[in-house]
């Protein structure tokens, strides 16, 4: 019974340590946006919202807000502004989901190069406005291109950047953290 007992305590020991050094291996990431604006976040992800139904099935827009789109909620699992709210009954319509991406696409000369998220060290975003004579003049509208450094020390240059509806989910000091890629100027993870 004593060497039963013996072998328990050191599997639970075993468990424990294994357990504690796992979660010691889990990534942070320091985002910075144009704002100016700071975050260290824990588990950091690049999840990408989508709506999928017909064309003509859009609902109208609720307001048009220029501003940030940085959303802050006090528990990791709240789903406070995630996804837009729709009107009602046009929620039967249309499919809207999420997913968490592995990787992303950036573009030079026109050549498409796939990145895996976990290769990454850094990511810098520059932007550049562009005058679209087809959009109203308080309309921001910008150009993306990303500088990329790999975790082997390899750099990636692309002259475009388009992530579509992602933002970058983390869990911060005060709950979940979720920032439009587009107002991110660097990403830093940490490994």
């Amino acid at each position: 019974m004593r060497d039963h007992m013996v072998a328990v305590g050191v599997a639970v020991a075993i468990v424990m340590l294994l357990a504690g050094s796992a979660v010691g291996q889990e990534s942070s990431a320091t985002i910075r946006t144009y704002q100016g604006l700071s975050y260290k976040v824990a588990d950091p992800s690049l999840e990408l919202f989508f709506t999928i139904g017909e064309p003509g099935e859009k609902p109208a827009e609720l307001g048009t807000q220029f501003g940030s789109m940085i959303n802050i909620s006090t528990s990791a699992t709240s789903s406070t502004g995630a996804e837009p709210p729709t009107p009602a009954g046009t929620e039967e319509k249309l499919l809207r989901g999420h997913s968490r991406a592995s990787e992303f696409v950036v573009s030079r000369q026109g050549v498409e190069t796939r990145i895996a998220l976990d290769q990454i060290r850094t990511i810098r975003f520059t932007r550049k406005s562009v005058a679209k004579a087809a959009l109203p003049t308080y309309v921001p509208h910008y150009k993306y291109s990303a500088s990329v450094t790999m975790v082997t020390g390899q750099q990636v240059e692309a002259d475009y950047v388009n992530l579509g509806a992602t933002v970058v989910r983390g869990v911060g000091g005060t709950g979940r953290v979720d920032i439009p890629w587009e107002e991110i100027e660097y990403l830093v993870f940490d490994r």
